[in-house]
């Protein structure tokens, strides 16, 4: 056989390599500054009361960790390689699925720039209909953006946190789409299984866990909070609160909490919260928590707890009038932070 005229298999040239190595930099630049930046700024991180927290709360109060842990961890990845990179094979139909599906996830952000994504969309696939590798470059960059804008709400309102938090999501997007791009989607599926895992795990777990139970004492009560939002199975379920009992055990978040005393309280001086001149609403925020409240005197002081809730930072209480069923109304949002190391 004459080796002279076997000829050697030919590399498929790597589209975008710059992608790569752009994505790989952006990521790393981005964790070194927050980094530097926490470190700088401690305080930067004490809140976690985010978008993304109170539904991660929500999940595990209602379906508990391990769920949780499944869908951040390996389902909620894989359907977000599907939306923002399953053009990456080049096929129109492909692109046309993939535009339509970015746009849906954009909807979390505000419908018209969801509406603004499709038409964008659409016009890059119209354009570079003819071009296959204009319209990967178009797209990867396109996607990429719309994978930072829609992760937004993974940060808190803190302006250097959610720019380099954004920044880093576009690096990852380039990355992503680069491997989407040269091997095929399952390589950018298994990286960001990987990327969610390391993060979710511990993070899930750390809130599932029980806290350290934090006492907070006054002349006629002792009040202990542990910011464990899933629900134990020890805390008494016939739950009277602490209206015929010196000690009684609550779970829900510190809202309802505050609220189910000033009900009593009400009712202590004589009002009916449902039908007098007062009415009592309470928000939904999550983390929820285990209380266990011991009154040390009578009469109970529904008041006293109330107002040393509010001093304490744990909830924040509104007053409006409302002038169709001419009550007053007493608007009571949790503001309790489960990461803050004690109760001030």
């Amino acid at each position: 056989m004459n080796n002279e005229n076997v000829i050697a298999p030919t590399r498929k040239p790597r589209l975008f390599r710059w992608a790569l190595w752009w994505g790989l930099g952006i990521i790393v630049t981005s964790f070194v500054a927050l980094i530097v930046y926490v470190v700088i700024n401690p305080s930067a991180l004490e809140g976690m009361n985010t978008p993304l927290m109170k539904v991660v709360y929500s999940m595990i109060s209602r379906y508990g960790i391990w769920p949780v842990i499944i869908y951040m961890g390996l389902v909620g990845p894989i359907l977000e390689e599907l939306s923002f990179r399953l053009w990456g094979n080049g096929k129109n139909w492909t692109g046309i699925v993939s535009v339509i599906l970015m746009s849906l996830w954009c909807l979390t952000i505000v419908w018209w720039f969801s509406l603004l994504a499709l038409c964008a969309g659409v016009a890059i696939l119209m354009v570079f209909k003819e071009d296959r590798n204009k319209r990967l470059f178009v797209l990867m960059l396109f996607s990429s953006v719309l994978f930072a804008v829609a992760h937004i709400g993974n940060y808190d309102g803190n302006w250097f946190v959610v720019l380099f938090g954004v920044i880093e999501k576009f690096g990852f997007g380039l990355l992503a789409s680069y491997l989407v791009i040269n091997h095929n989607i399952l390589w950018s599926m298994g990286l960001h299984v990987i990327n969610n895992s390391i993060v979710t795990i511990p993070l899930v777990l750390s809130i599932g866990q029980a806290a350290t139970i934090e006492t907070f004492n006054r002349d006629n009560f002792t009040l202990k909070i542990r910011s464990a939002v899933v629900y134990d199975d020890s805390i008494s379920k016939e739950n009277s609160f602490f209206a015929d009992a010196d000690s009684n055990y609550y779970f829900g978040n510190t809202s309802s909490f505050a609220g189910q005393a000033m009900v009593y309280e009400a009712m202590q001086n004589g009002i009916d919260p449902n039908g007098d001149s007062i009415r009592i609403v309470t928000d939904s925020d999550y983390p929820k928590c285990c209380f266990n409240l011991v009154y040390t005197t009578q009469p109970y002081d529904h008041h006293g707890l109330i107002v040393a809730m509010e001093k304490a930072g744990m909830i924040k209480i509104d007053t409006t009038y409302n002038d169709v069923d001419k009550k007053t109304v007493l608007n009571i949002k949790s503001t309790y932070d489960p990461f803050r190391i004690s109760i001030r």
